[in-house]
């Protein structure tokens, strides 16, 4: 017998919480209890205390995956080296556990791109003409407030990001301090945003907008793989999801389904399994859903992901920069700088597909053995020698780039595995995923053009060598993008502005797998404002759809915050208990 809801969430990350609280809230101004709004998660629940600061493997198999790309891996072709390997969130609040909380507005010329990959039909507006930065600039607003975005002052920069903007300046380059959604109050600068925070400092939808969900009434289940979506038998409602119970729990946990399953028919059904996760699902059930578009698991993106680094000469930054004894570049917030020195000033169409932007990005406890020694032959990796062991004896001299270039979305799901999102050989974080990428000329181009700007900032005055990540043939992505794209109409992509599919109604992805383009800058404040624009639709629209009609003078609120429990280290507890009385 399966269970009945009004609306079904899949995913509970920033799409998928954002669309629970703003349903909830129509739930509560019309008299309706949200406990008819649930939300299933393939991960577990976690509290701040439940993190780790480690990349022990246990740890990490708890809250990451590491997906490598089936198609193209490892191989070099003419236009370029192929593969993909693909970072993703697997807990209750899904990325923004994990990710580092830079939360910028995507420029503009981002939503007016014309450049995409020659198969990819005509020339035309990636996205939608209904979205840009005019029509999105008032959610991004919502947003900034929903998840407490703010600047850091200069004397909060971390050193890491100091060291950039010291090192963009001595070049002729500007530098800025980037919006993040960290509470600066409760941070305590330990660079460890990557594995969970402790101190409750970054600000998860844990803290916001799920948790607010939650105490209104909206029902969070976790351990829920959903695995395919059916038509609904009962009437007034469209669709019914198909979902395995997993093995999260215990001291040896399998993360694999333990053999039960749910069945959960819903008159809305919105989708919020990311990048990685909607496609996969939805590819599963073309059979059922035979309407769904052709383009549906095409255009998976990374957003223009390329890490790199520099590794500094200690001389050169106290003669040059003047920074005397300028170490010790783990203590601090893992991103609080950047350029868009490469950006500004080329908005016409011509320069589509060539700009990025240039950002320091803490990865040294992650990725200290990634980067190539430097030995002949010149671009051939050597992961052994004394260079070698030099650079990884040095990594405190080291800051990581993330280089955020335009480049097309080349990815392709293939056919799907029978459960889950990718192909897992044991418990642990690694995953084969059953996609392709293989780069365009495009996005080989643009990269080397980010290259040879690093490597022309690093060599200014002999500050230090450029340092090229080569751990992974192809792309190293921690902000998969598309596979269920929007676009003007169903020949071009998946769903409408709105993020409803063609020709499913009551059918909405709402998250990272939307989005039809790579951003320029880290992408959660852009997937956010888009799912606060679908989710506002959604709440007007949703009496047609069996929903509560929305009340006269209806409103959106900021949700609360609600930190819970957390670490708090010895030197704050003082200050701590003289704010809350603890």
């Amino acid at each position: 017998m399966s269970e009945q809801v009004d609306v079904c969430i899949v995913g509970s990350g920033f799409g998928g919480s954002i669309t629970a609280w703003r349903l909830a809230e129509l739930y509560v101004a019309a008299g309706r209890d949200p406990k008819h709004i649930l939300v299933l998660e393939r991960g577990r629940p976690h509290k701040h205390t439940d993190f780790k600061q480690t990349m022990g493997i246990d740890h990490l198999s708890d809250v990451y995956n590491l997906t490598q790309s089936s198609g193209g891996t490892g191989v070099l072709l003419a236009s370029g080296p192929q593969g993909c390997q693909v970072v993703t969130a697997s807990a209750v609040g899904g990325g923004s556990n994990l990710y580092l909380a830079a939360s910028l507005r995507a420029p503009r010329e981002i939503f007016e791109r014309r450049d995409h990959r020659p198969d990819d039909g005509t020339d035309r507006r990636m996205w939608p003409h209904q979205i840009s930065r005019k029509t999105l600039d008032p959610f991004y607003a919502r947003v900034e407030r929903g998840l407490r975005v703010n600047r850091p002052s200069w004397n909060r920069v971390s050193k890491s990001g100091g060291l950039w903007a010291a090192t963009l300046n001595a070049g002729g380059y500007t530098c800025d301090r980037v919006p993040v959604a960290i509470n600066p109050d409760r941070c305590v600068e330990a660079k460890w945003c990557h594995t969970g925070c402790i101190f409750g400092a970054k600000n998860t939808v844990n803290t916001n907008y799920l948790a607010s969900a939650r105490l209104a009434g909206v029902r969070v289940r976790p351990n829920r793989q959903v695995e395919s979506i059916d038509r609904a038998s009962t009437p007034g409602y469209r669709y019914l999801v198909n979902a395995d119970v997993m093995d999260n729990d215990g001291p040896n946990p399998t993360r694999m389904p333990n053999g039960q399953s749910e069945q959960i028919e819903c008159k809305v059904l919105v989708m919020s399994a990311g990048a990685m996760g909607n496609p996969p699902i939805l590819m599963r059930s073309q059979q059922n859903l035979p309407s769904l578009s052709s383009q549906l698991g095409k255009n998976l993106g990374v957003n223009g992901d390329h890490v790199a680094a520099i590794e500094y000469n200690p001389a050169k930054v106290r003669s040059v920069l003047g920074l005397p004894g300028y170490g010790q570049f783990y203590k601090g917030k893992p991103i609080t700088t950047m350029t868009y020195d490469f950006w500004v000033g080329r908005r016409a169409h011509r320069y589509d597909g060539t700009r990025f932007t240039l950002q320091e990005i803490f990865l040294s406890s992650l990725t200290n053995f990634l980067y190539d020694d430097g030995r002949a032959p010149e671009g051939e990796p050597s992961w052994w020698g004394l260079q070698k062991k030099h650079a990884i004896a040095h990594w405190n001299n080291r800051i990581e780039l993330l280089a955020m270039v335009e480049d097309t979305h080349d990815g392709t799901f293939l056919t799907p595995p029978p459960q889950g999102d990718a192909v897992s050989p044991n418990a642990g974080p690694v995953k084969v995923g059953i996609f392709s990428y293989e780069l365009s000329e495009q996005s080989v181009r643009v990269r080397e053009l980010a290259n040879q700007a690093m490597k022309q900032i690093a060599g200014h005055s002999g500050l230090g060598r450029f340092m090229k990540l080569t751990e992974t043939r192809g792309v190293y992505c921690a902000h998969p993008l598309g596979g269920c794209r929007m676009a003007e109409s169903k020949d071009l992509g998946v769903v409408s502005h709105w993020g409803e599919a063609f020709d499913n109604e009551g059918l909405f992805c709402i998250d990272s797998s939307a989005v039809p383009t790579s951003l320029g800058v880290n992408p959660s404040l852009t997937i956010s404002a888009v799912s606060e624009r679908a989710a506002d639709h959604l709440t007007l629209r949703g009496h047609e759809l069996g929903l509560p009609a929305r009340p006269k003078g209806f409103r959106h609120r900021t949700p609360a915050e609600h930190v819970g429990e957390r670490v708090i280290p010895k030197r704050h507890k003082r200050s701590h208990s003289r704010t809350h009385g603890a």
